[in-house]
């Protein structure tokens, strides 16, 4: 699973609050919601955005 995949779980995953994926990605809440909406906005984002989303996944999964 890629970097991209990752972040892609993580922002489609609505356990996931908007505070929380702000706070991990430094990425304001409106991006999120439209991240959310459609995570193919994702492939044209900064690579440490998608890099601390993915992280995400990756600490859920330890």
């Amino acid at each position: 699973m890629t970097e991209l995949d990752k972040a892609k779980a993580v922002i489609v995953d609505k356990n996931n609050s908007f505070a929380r994926l702000r706070e991990v990605s430094g990425v304001s809440i409106p991006t999120l919601k439209a991240y959310r909406a459609n995570p193919e906005k994702l492939r044209t984002a900064r690579w440490a955005t998608v890099h601390k989303l993915a992280s995400m996944a990756d600490d859920k999964n330890k």
